[in-house]
């Protein structure tokens, strides 16, 4: 064999390899955390909702305001999102 038929080869069970390390991690993740509904619901139940949503905007836009050395009166909030 030729060095680049062997170099060729070594790639593909790398990948090969990776395939089935990657499939294992994930068939654990699932015996672990349950499937997908399952996360769902617990993400859900673990982030509440915000009860003062108004009041939520003023401390955002005041922390804002004060990294930023500005008035909290030229800011405008248009939208927030839960990140994680």
């Amino acid at each position: 064999m030729d060095k680049t038929t062997l170099i060729v080869l070594s790639v593909f069970a790398g990948l090969i390899i990776l395939t089935f390390i990657l499939k294992a991690v994930r068939a654990r993740q699932e015996k672990l955390y349950g499937g997908e509904e399952e996360a769902e619901a617990v993400v859900a139940a673990a982030a509440p909702a915000v009860a003062n949503r108004g009041e939520l905007v003023a401390v955002v836009a005041s922390c804002v305001a004060e990294v930023m050395g500005k008035d909290v009166s030229g800011l405008r909030i248009v939208s927030i999102k839960q990140v994680g």
